[in-house]
């Protein structure tokens, strides 16, 4: 009872954790839909301003003269065609460094620290590309979405770029302060190709940080989710794909569980564009409201365990007095073949089954003594049947030897005799069978080999009728502790069986002496018996149109068993082989 009750209290505290747990996910996927609106429309903002963009960054070689790059006045003069956003302008010299610009932060800034970086930087500077177009990224410093345009100097010497900058940071974070006191905390993390940006709602302008620094930031979240520790020891890692990895076998959202929070990261597809960059919400939630339900829940149950203990206690007496007790009555009854003798139950199934069973158990009773009757009679009348045969067996075999004096006739005689001995075999079966439960047959120490050479003698008349001859090799003083009639059982039934059913001419017969055992073999050539196993049981016949009793085998079987001899039968090299041992300690 106690393992059930357990059982529900887990499931039920499962389906509570997984409720709590599915409704928070709601929640976040609710927030996350408030912040993609946001990062779609300036997706549209920067649609709809890729041709100017592009068409405004070649202008700035106007603006490059004699090595002089005026970069206020381009600033000023590009913004002005703007209705929205603005224009930030840089110079980047041959050594991958900001060496002038618009805005203050990146001046100085050393981009040749990022090898993808450095790579498209070389490309534009080589002549392979005439403009190079990022991906959009958060500024981490100012918060606001760049999408940056690359071309090179007119003299070769530098390169010349514009930034197309939205300032997207008042609006999320209007919405952070709507969602935040619901919250634990709130945060949002801007995922690009390489890097990971974490907009901190707090502090709007904050320190550059160096792009190494960036690096280890980006690897650090990546490993929150990973369990791959060879991510820090790479340089160059595409941030975005892994992370786009992790939450796909995630349906996009995973959820940790770290002290009392449960923290749910949601990752949205289709901020800027889909191919090089996302955004993940981490919305942490209080999980004091689940732990207190557990524990009421913990409490009701343990409320109903105790009833239901105590239910049972007062189940158990009621149906020993009432109950068990009468059924141990009429159990003992049973066991001890009489009638059952009870006081009456006022429970009428009970009185019910007394009745039924003391009338079926007179009825029993008189069918088991007329059944008796009949099998000692049926008994009596098989072992005088078979008492009746051994007489005139007998006398056919003296006469059988009389005429041999008198009459030339010897192959006539012959078969005479030998269907008279297997007669005879057949005879001492159904005697053991019939006399097996009432006579004792008791061992004494025999010379396997005297036997097996008697026998051999016995049905050699029998071997010639069916034109078959006998092969032994039987080694002397075989002395073996067993009744000697339990022995001819077991060698005449084989003998007989390998005269009826065997192909061949020859039917061998060896008798071998080892150290701890005698093994007895009969073989004969023929077609292979099919079920080596079954062979040995009783009424199982592998050729049914043959004729027999079907019990040879099976007596040879119980006697093994008896005697512990261990017996098999298996084919080889053309032969039947069964194979008899006989264990011994010398």
């Amino acid at each position: 009872m106690g393992s059930i009750v357990y059982i529900q209290y887990y499931k039920s505290e499962q389906i509570l954790r997984n409720n709590f747990i599915n409704k928070h996910k709601i929640e976040a996927l609710k927030i996350k839909d408030k912040f993609k609106n946001i990062f779609d429309k300036a997706l549209y903002i920067y649609k709809i301003h890729e041709q100017l963009n592009i068409k405004n960054t070649f202008k700035l070689n106007k603006f490059y003269k004699n090595g002089k790059f005026n970069i206020s006045q381009a600033a000023k003069i590009l913004n002005s065609s703007l209705e929205r956003g603005k224009y930030e302008i840089f110079q980047i010299d041959r050594n991958y460094k900001i060496i002038n610009g618009t805005y203050q932060p990146d001046i100085g800034y050393d981009l040749g620290h990022f090898p993808a970086y450095k790579k498209v930087l070389d490309n534009v500077f080589n002549g392979k590309e005439k403009i190079d177009i990022s991906y959009i990224h958060l500024d981490i410093a100012s918060k606001n979405l760049k999408k940056y345009y690359l071309i090179r100097s007119s003299d070769g010497k530098y390169l010349l770029q514009s930034a197309y900058v939205l300032d997207i940071y008042s609006k999320l974070k209007k919405i952070y302060k709507f969602i935040k006191p619901a919250l634990n905390n709130l945060k949002i993390y801007f995922v690009d190709r390489y890097l990971v940006y974490s907009i901190n709602f707090k502090n709007r302008y904050q320190k550059k940080l160096s792009v190494n620094e960036l690096c280890n930031y980006s690897k650090n979240f990546l490993l929150y989710f990973s369990n791959n520790k060879d991510i820090a020891k790479k340089s160059n890692i595409e941030i975005l794909n892994k992370i786009v990895s992790v939450f796909k076998k995630h349906n996009n959202m995973i959820y940790k569980i770290r002290g009392n929070t449960l923290k749910i990261f949601v990752l949205i597809n289709g901020i800027i564009n889909n191919k090089d960059n996302r955004m993940i919400i981490e919305t942490d939630f209080n999980l004091t409201p689940l732990k207190t339900a557990e524990r009421r829940l913990f409490k009701n149950f343990w409320i109903i365990f105790v009833l239901m203990a105590v239910f049972i206690i007062l189940m158990y007496f009621f149906a020993k007095k009432y109950f068990i007790k009468k059924l141990d009555l009429l159990t003992k009854a049973f066991k001890d073949n009489r009638k059952c003798k009870m006081n009456e139950s006022f429970i009428k199934e009970i009185a019910e089954l007394q009745t039924s069973y003391n009338k079926l158990f007179e009825k029993l009773n008189d069918e088991i003594e007329k059944n008796k009757k009949l099998l000692y009679l049926n008994r009596r009348f098989v072992v005088d049947t078979i008492h009746q045969i051994r007489t005139p067996l007998n006398v056919i075999l003296l006469n059988v030897e009389l005429l041999r004096e008198s009459c030339r006739e010897e192959e006539i005689l012959d078969e005479i005799e030998a269907s008279v001995s297997m007669l005879s075999n057949s005879y001492e079966d159904l005697a053991y069978i019939s006399s097996n439960n009432v006579v004792e047959y008791k061992p004494e120490n025999i010379d396997i080999a005297l036997v097996l050479k008697e026998r051999i003698e016995y049905f050699f008349s029998i071997a010639k009728s069916h034109n078959k001859n006998f092969l032994s090799d039987i080694d002397e003083n075989c002395i073996f502790n067993i009744n000697k009639i339990e022995l001819e059982r077991v060698i005449d039934n084989n003998i007989s069986n390998a005269v009826k059913y065997s192909k061949g001419k020859e039917i061998i017969v060896s008798l071998k002496k080892y150290k701890n055992k005698f093994v007895l073999k009969f073989e004969t050539y023929g077609e292979k018996i099919k079920d080596s196993k079954n062979i040995f049981e009783k009424n199982y016949r592998e050729q049914p149109h043959k004729r027999g009793l079907g019990i040879g085998l099976n007596i040879v079987k119980k006697i093994c068993e008896k005697y512990n001899i261990k017996y098999s039968h298996f084919y080889q090299n053309e032969k039947n082989i069964f194979e008899y041992q006989f264990l011994v300690k010398f």
